[in-house]
């Protein structure tokens, strides 16, 4: 038996499937076996994979008819011989001692599955950002337990940081949702190993490098508005039918989180006809959000005037898109937490090039960020005189009445929030 079976699901990726089975391939635990499972790829995927499993025992390629994403993990997992599965997407790499760290936490902790933090990866800009849940801690690095469930869910939401047992998948019945064409068959699995793990570990270090910059990911497509929901109704009706009404909680809560966040990421064009999901949604399930104010206020203002809010929103977006075009530049104004969110929506909504740089108010100590200098304000203004300046923190604190201040002394009257931004786009 391998220690690790990790299953990799390939639809046309020959742009990045390269780097990403060659950091599968360097790990420091040899004694795994990587699943390749082309599912019906066009390009030259197939032919990158048959290489490199004459190269290495250890490397196996399933080439199927095109199923869809469910039904590539599913036969991955019925083809896997591993103590444990790993996860990993064919656009995305892996850090070398990943799969070793997680292995020996899980056998010494006899976990059902560990998981760590990730990086937010974008290639072309020389961009890392680790995702870790400041909040949360007192909770890393410890066996968590049924009594720490609801914290499960606050980690950071995926299926491919981590291994699972696979006796705890099959014990389970852990599967994936297998319609063909549909998107975020990930969202089922991540609930139903949240829902059932016995023992779980966080481990506070990034090893997964989840790429930013693939445009062809679903998270990008402005299309398939109802992917979502069909997913979180097919784990509705999966936990009526075992008897597991005890998880609907989790289940209705994040179908109407992610709801919302479908909401931003699809096209202007669809917003309308999606708020009657979002109405629909709300009524059915608003008690189990009732004690998160922002969401609950955020479908509230739908269902009063959807009209009103479609509009509001896409008026608001038009209004950024229009600064964003006539500025000859853009400097991002804050390098913490909320210039990272500003930065990657600028760099999702084409903008990255225009991105001159960030900006501190003192001297800064370093020097790059995501291929950007980053400038002290007064400078960055002398240099680019005719840039957007984007004020990157939360709008109405301390630190945004100080940040203007300091713009009206250079004279900068005409400024942009950053929490409109955030308000206004979908960033991944």
């Amino acid at each position: 038996m391998r220690k690790i079976s990790v299953i990799v699901p390939v639809y046309n990726a020959e742009k990045y499937i390269k780097k990403c089975i060659e950091s599968i391939l360097a790990q420091t635990l040899k004694d795994i076996e990587i699943i390749c499972m082309d599912d019906g790829s066009t390009d030259g995927s197939g032919e990158i994979l048959d290489t490199f499993a004459l190269k290495d025992s250890r490397v196996r390629v399933a080439h199927r008819q095109n199923a869809g994403y469910g039904a590539a993990m599913n036969a991955g997992m019925d083809m896997a011989e591993g103590e444990f599965i790993g996860i990993v997407e064919s656009d995305d790499r892996i850090a070398g001692d990943m799969y070793e760290t997680l292995y020996n936490a899980a056998r010494q902790y006899r976990l059902d599955m560990v998981k760590a933090d990730a990086y937010y990866w974008m290639e072309k800009a020389d961009y890392l950002s680790s995702k870790h849940v400041n909040d949360l801690e007192p909770y890393y690095n410890k066996v968590l337990q049924d009594t720490d469930r609801n914290t499960f869910f606050r980690f950071f939401m995926n299926i491919w940081t981590g291994i699972y047992r696979r006796d705890f998948l099959q014990r389970n019945n852990i599967r994936f949702q297998e319609t063909k064409g549909a998107s975020y068959q990930d969202n089922g699995f991540w609930l139903q190993t949240c829902m059932y793990a016995e023992r779980a570990m966080w481990i506070d270090r990034p090893f997964y490098y989840y790429r930013q910059d693939n445009p062809e990911a679903s998270v990008r497509s402005t299309e398939k508005m109802m992917a979502m929901i069909k997913e979180y109704e097919y784990i509705e009706t999966l936990l009526r039918q075992r008897g597991d009404e005890k998880f609907l909680p989790y289940c209705c809560t994040y179908r109407l989180i992610r709801a919302r966040g479908t909401f931003y990421r699809i096209a202007d064009d669809y917003k309308r006809a999606f708020c009657s999901q979002l109405i629909s949604d709300y009524k059915n399930y608003k008690a189990y959000i009732k004690d998160n104010v922002t969401i609950d206020n955020w479908f509230r203002e739908i269902v009063k005037n959807p009209d009103e809010v479609c509009s509001q929103i896409i008026d608001k977006k038009n209004e950024i898109r229009r600064k964003l075009e006539t500025h000859e530049n853009i400097i991002i104004y804050g390098a913490g937490k909320r210039g990272d969110h500003v930065f990657r929506c600028l760099y999702n909504e084409g903008y990255y090039d225009k991105t001159a740089c960030f900006a501190v108010s003192e001297n800064p100590s370093e020097g790059i960020l995501a291929g950007k200098r980053i400038l002290k304000i007064d400078d960055a203004v002398k240099k680019y005189p005719k840039a957007l300046v984007i004020v990157a923190v939360i709008r109405g604190s301390r630190m945004y009445l100080q940040m203007t201040k300091r713009l009206s002394e250079l004279g900068i009257n005409e400024y942009s929030d950053g929490s409109d931004i955030e308000e206004s786009f979908y960033i991944l």
